[in-house]
């Protein structure tokens, strides 16, 4: 399943996979078994770090909300929701009561996004974290879009995925050609992120694989 063959390189510095996989078929076959990924419980030690880098570029401005795109532990909108409203989505909801765990004050919603957030009023969020989880979506244009109305002006919007940074670094287990339909570079995340009213405000790596993009909306 690690293959950079199976990925066509674009003219912006852009991966993207020649092979994935169909997402309803993969995110909903016990994807959190400990077999194929690790349990919910074991992806714990495995967010601690990454999420500390999240939590250093949280927005404070009103409304105190915070949207986690793919949520799974929800140890980070556990630590959060002390201080912040917080709403947490994932696939399966055969896994509710697991994450509920990690996150009892949580609000949670199952399915894919965006499809899953059009119901929620526009403007609803200060901050929006996707961590691991805009290189499995096929149109990652829609999933900007949909991000920045739910976000009020100045919001911030959060994203930890395998991105080509300028110094080319990156682990091959990135290339995981059915799950990661896209591994972007820092040029085309950006023109991305610029089409749907967001301005790149800091780019960081936790480390190669979890690069992070921190964008406010401008519009």
């Amino acid at each position: 399943m690690i293959d950079k063959n199976k990925y066509e390189l674009l003219q912006n510095g852009t991966y993207k996979s020649t092979a994935w996989g169909i997402p309803a078929e993969i995110y909903n076959d016990n994807y959190w078994d400990g077999q194929k990924h690790s349990t919910i419980e074991g992806q714990v030690p495995n967010v601690t770090g990454k999420n500390e880098l999240v939590k250093a570029q949280i927005t404070d401005i009103e409304p105190k909300a915070i949207l986690e795109i793919a949520c799974a532990p929800g140890i980070l909108m556990g630590d959060l929701s002390t201080e912040y409203k917080t709403v947490g989505i994932e696939v399966d909801e055969r896994y509710a009561n697991d994450i509920q765990r990690l996150a009892p004050r949580t609000e949670l919603m199952f399915g894919f996004f965006p499809q899953v957030t059009k119901k929620l009023k526009a403007k609803s969020f200060s901050n929006i974290v996707a961590l691991d989880v805009i290189e499995h979506v096929e149109d990652g244009n829609a999933f900007l879009k949909e991000c920045n109305r739910l976000l009020v002006k100045d919001g911030i919007l959060i994203i930890q995925a395998p991105i080509m940074l300028e110094d080319g670094i990156m682990d091959e287990r990135a290339f995981h050609y059915i799950e990661h339909i896209w591994i972007y570079s820092l040029a085309h995340i950006t023109e991305l992120l610029n089409a749907n009213g967001f301005k790149v405000i800091n780019v960081d790596r936790w480390k190669p694989m979890h690069e992070q993009i921190t964008a406010i909306k401008i519009k």
